[in-house]
Parts: structure tokens; C-alpha cells; sequence
């Protein structure tokens, strides 16, 4: 199969983080252009709303104002009865009967129309224009601000715009109010207030330029439009027209806004949008740029480790990261797996070369060793015809061990050893006669055990070439097993010359460090087996030594037990 470069890994990557990237951006461009736009349009709405309702309030208040001055003249009976006559009588008759009137009362001012109607104009500043027609005489009088009357004029024509409806003026807001005589309830004439609108109504529509505002009277005669329009036909309720209607008094307003303009973002905010779109994009495709390429750069380390370990090369080692994700765990793994690969291997090799080593060791000799075999074995059948029967089991212990060297696996079980070092002490019992004693235990249970062979051998051996005391005749050596958990130990223990304690402490240390020695006549000795231990079973495994009291030496042998292997019980052996 085909492994993809991490170049393409990265390319791959990136294209499909940046895709999604931009994806969320262009949402997100969208999404702020749109609800933008609604809050636009929301507010716009509320502005329109707004000024409609401050149109209302104003209108409100001038038809309240409208209405008050009605009601004011009726609450002056003076200033009514005044105007009833004013539009009864004519002008040379009004004079006597004022002229009458102001002598038979004490007052020094003469309270008439004419008084009401300056107080009027100034308590209302807006107030244009007093229109007063008599039904009887149709006599019209214009009345302004600054005690300005124009009296005496024809008032048919105006009578009859009352009549018609047609009395309202653009940009003015006209009440009409009719005056009755409060005893005969028989109306003799009308009042007309006359309210200059447009200037304000314009004020109130500028504070939200995209809003029309539009006046008409009840006749549907346009009053006040904020702007051009054509027709008298108004997009109230229409699509995509947003619209307020209401009435106050004989007056309709409306207010209407085209929400594609109120929604049309300003350009300013639109580019503003777009920057940061644009700017949220390149930071994070800086940002995938910079993440894929060290995790690309990570893969790329992890994919060159495996590369060198095709090669055999176990020593490689991956950087770990310290960001605690998956390529985290693969580099610690891999770092535990060429660990384990290389202590296996070497422990493998080492096993292999040790034992190969002590098998071609101990078969070298100046003669055949099947030649030394056959010799023994006819010596031993010679004695025995001879009669000779010592020498004969002397022969058959050195035939067994001749035969266990050639012919025994590597490994082999813990109750062949320990024959094997029976024999071999034996050997030694007859050529110490009545100086040396051997004693060997082991459970039943740990027989089966498997060991290396002949690392029990070597120490015995040991023992008779620097341990053994000639003189005495009290020589004694021990052997035993135990197993704790998954690891047996073998103890060799002697009553002997034993060692110092500085040479103790300097031969566990070469013995723990696995330190070859240099001494030609130890190569199948206490450091061939102590190595051939550690090559098969760990680093944790191997020989150290001990004082034995009151004297001698104490040499114990820690063998780790396979999996599978072994007797299960951890609490059998003993001494």
C-alpha cells in the first residue's frame, strides 16, 4: 500500500479547514448583513412610528386648543352675547349698541369680541387667523395677531366653502365651530381658528428622513405632504410599504416608509462587514496553516521513526510533544515499543551467545569429547568387573555430567539442575573424603520449574576452587529453592574462607553492572551465569552475594519465571 507523503496530508488538511472556514465566515458575513439590516429596519419602523405619534400629539393638542377657545367664549356670557349682536346688527348699529353697553356698565374696559379675540392670539402663539360669518348678514371679519380686524367683507363666498367642505388651506390647520345662541340654541353664526401646521409637521417628519408623513381633511384635501407625491393615492398597507394611519378630529395622518430603503445598509457599514469577514477568514486560515503544519510536522517525525525502524535502527526515539493528545500516546507508545524491541533482542541475542558460549566452552577440550565419553564409560565397566564399585559410581557421574552437556536443551528443569549438581557433588565427596558434606533441598512442587542450564554448576564449582577449606573437616555446602510471586530463588550456601567486605560490596556491583571480567579462567563462572540470567529473564534478574554467619558465603540466584510457566503457589519453598 501506498503511504501518502505529508505533504498531501497537509494540503488535504488545510483545503478542508479552510473550506469550512470560509463556510462559517460566509455565514456568519450573512448573518451579520442581515440581522444588520433588521435592526436598521426595525429602527427605522420605530422612527416612523415615533413621528407619527408626535404628528398626533401635535395635532391633538391643537384641536384641544381649538376646542378650548370655543368653550372659553361660551364660559364668558359678555364676550358671547357681544359676538351674537356683532352678527345680528350691522356695523353703525353694533357702534351704538357697544357705545350703549360700555356707558351703562363701571368697567373701564369694554369686554367684547374683539377683547376675547386678542386675549386669544396671545395666549396662542400658533393661532393665525380668527374668521368670524354671520348667518344673518353674512358679514365676514378677518381677525389676526397685533389687534389686526379686517370687518365688513363679503362672507357668501367663505360661507360657502364652509358648506362645501373646502375651507382648508395647505399647511393650515382650520377648525370650524359653530356659535348658537345659548337661549334659542338657534345658531347665528361661525367662528373659523385657522393654526399654521406646516413648519412644525415638517420638524416632526425631519427627524426620520426615510418617513413621508401626509395631512388630509375629511374631503381627502391633502393639508401637509412631506414630499413630492403623484396622486392622491397613498401606499397604506402595501407592499413594501410600512404604514401608520389614525385620525384626529375631521383629519386623517399618515405616515408611510419604503422598507428597501430603510433596510439599504449604509456603505460605510457594509464594508465594515465585509473587513471583518475578510479578517476573521485570513486569521484563521493563519491559524489551520500554522496547526496543520505541526501536526503534519509530527505525523512527518513519527512517519521517519517508523522508517528508521525498518531499518533496524531501534534506538530512534520520538519527541514528545507535551500537548497530551493521540500523537502524543502514538510517540510514547512507539518510544516503549523500540525500548522493548531492543531489550528483547539484546536479551535474546545475549541469551543465544551466552549459551552457545558456555555449551562450546565446556565442550572444549584436548580431546574428543565423545572420545572421553566412550573412554570413561568402558574405564567405569572395568572397575566394575574388577570389582572396584567407588570408582565405578565416580566414573558414572562424570558420564552424566559428559552426557548432559552434549545432549540436554538450553533450558531445562529445575529438578534436572539439581541432579546434575548431586552429581557433580558427589564427585567432589569422593576426593574430599571426610572433609566436605553437601545437603539439597527443594519442594516438590517447584521441580517442574524451568531454568537455564548449568547455573548452579558454575557456583559449585566456585565454591571447591576458592571456598573450601582443606584442613577442616567440617566443610559444608547448601543448596535450596523458593519461589515469591513469579520469581524463584536459588541459594548456595557454604561455610568457607568467604570474602571481605570490601570485596563483597565491589563483586555485587560488577555482578549488578553486568561488568565482564578479565580473567580468562572465570569465562563459564559466577559472571558467565550471572549474564546468561539477565540476558534471559531482565536486567532486575542476575547473582548477589552475601556473608554467611558465622562464616562463608551466600550466593543467591533471582530467576524470573515465564508466563504460563512455573508452579502458581508463591508461598512454596522453604528451607
Amino acid at each position: 500500500m501506498k503511504i501518502k507523503r505529508p505533504k498531501q496530508l497537509y494540503f488535504r488538511m488545510f483545503c478542508t479547514y479552510t473550506a469550512i472556514i470560509l463556510c462559517i465566515v460566509v455565514v456568519l458575513v450573512v448573518y451579520f448583513i442581515s440581522d444588520a439590516r433588521k435592526r436598521l429596519l426595525d429602527s427605522n419602523r420605530e422612527g416612523t412610528e415615533r413621528i407619527h405619534a408626535q404628528a398626533l400629539g401635535y395635532m391633538e393638542d391643537i384641536r384641544q386648543a381649538a376646542d378650548y377657545i370655543h368653550q372659553d367664549l361660551y364660559r364668558s356670557p359678555s364676550e358671547l352675547n357681544d359676538l351674537l349682536e356683532y352678527f345680528r346688527l350691522e356695523p353703525e348699529a353694533y357702534q351704538e349698541y357697544m357705545l350703549d353697553r360700555y356707558s351703562a356698565s363701571n368697567e373701564l374696559v369694554y369686554k367684547g369680541i374683539f377683547r376675547f379675540v386678542n386675549e386669544t392670539f396671545e395666549a396662542n402663539k400658533q393661532l393665525e387667523k380668527i374668521e368670524l360669518i354671520s348667518y344673518d348678514t353674512f358679514k365676514l371679519t378677518e381677525c389676526y395677531p397685533e389687534k389686526t380686524v379686517y370687518p365688513g367683507r363679503d362672507g357668501k363666498p367663505r360661507l360657502q366653502q364652509v358648506q362645501n367642505n373646502d375651507f382648508h388651506a395647505e399647511g393650515k390647520l382650520v377648525y370650524l365651530k359653530e356659535i348658537r345662541n345659548p337661549d334659542t340654541m338657534k345658531p347665528a353664526g361661525c367662528a373659523l381658528f385657522t393654526f399654521e401646521a406646516g413648519s412644525r409637521l415638517a420638524e416632526i417628519q425631519s427627524a426620520n428622513p426615510l418617513a413621508q408623513m401626509v395631512v388630509r381633511n375629511e374631503a381627502g384635501k391633502v393639508i401637509f405632504a412631506g414630499s413630492d407625491l403623484e396622486g392622491d393615492e397613498f401606499p397604506v398597507g402595501q407592499k413594501p410599504y410600512f404604514s401608520c394611519v389614525e385620525s384626529v378630529g375631521e383629519y386623517q395622518v399618515y405616515t408611510f416608509m419604503d422598507e428597501r430603503l430603510a433596510a439599504h445598509l449604509p456603505a460605510a457599514r457594509f464594508l465594515l462587514i465585509l473587513a471583518a469577514g475578510a479578517l476573521t477568514s485570513t486569521i484563521g486560515i493563519l491559524y489551520v496553516h500554522f496547526y496543520v503544519h505541526g501536526f503534519t510536522r509530527r505525523v512527518d517525525s513519527i512517519l521517519g521513526a517508523m522508517n528508521q525502524v525498518t531499518t533496524g535502527d531501534f534506538k530512534v526515539r520520538l519527541d514528545i510533544w507535551k500537548k497530551e493528545d493521540e500523537l502524543d500516546m502514538i510517540a510514547d507508545n512507539f518510544n516503549g515499543m523500540c525500548e522493548k524491541l531492543e531489550l528483547y533482542i539484546e536479551k535474546s541475542y545475549l541469551a543465544e551467545i551466552e549459551s552457545k558460549n558456555a555449551q562450546m566452552q565446556a565442550l572444549q577440550s584436548q580431546i574428543n569429547p565423545h572420545f572421553l565419553y566412550n573412554t570413561l564409560e568402558a574405564i567405569r565397566m572395568k572397575a566394575i568387573v574388577n570389582g572396584d564399585k567407588e570408582v565405578g559410581k565416580m566414573l558414572y557421574s562424570m558420564v552424566v555430567l559428559f552426557r548432559s552437556q552434549l545432549k540436554e536443551a538450553d533450558v531445562i528443569t529445575l529438578g534436572q539442575e539439581l541432579d546434575y549438581c548431586k552429581q557433580y557433588l558427589e564427585l567432589f565427596e569422593y576426593r574430599y573424603q571426610g572433609c566436605f558434606k553437601s545437603e539439597v533441598e527443594c519442594p516438590v512442587e517447584l521441580l517442574p520449574m524451568p531454568v537455564i542450564k548449568f547455573v548452579l554448576q558454575p557456583i559449585i564449582e566456585n565454591y571447591f576452587v576458592h571456598g573450601i577449606e582443606r584442613d577442616r573437616q567440617d566443610n559444608l555446602i547448601h543448596i535450596w529453592a523458593e519461589c515469591k510471586g513469579d520469581t524463584l530463588y536459588l541459594y548456595v550456601e557454604d561455610n568457607g574462607r568467604g570474602m571481605k567486605e570490601e570485596e563483597l560490596t565491589q563483586k555485587n556491583k560488577e555482578l549488578r553492572e553486568a561488568i565482564r571480567t578479565q580473567k580468562t579462567n572465570e569465562s563459564i563462572g559466577i559472571h558467565n551465569v550471572n549474564r546468561r540470567i539477565k540476558a534471559a529473564c531482565g536486567e532486575e534478574c542476575g547473582i548477589s552475594l552475601r556473608a554467611a554467619g558465622p562464616k562463608g558465603l551466600l550466593v543467591i540466584l533471582k530467576i524470573r519465571i515465564r508466563e504460563g510457566e512455573g508452579y502458581e503457589n508463591s508461598d512454596a519453598g522453604g528451607r
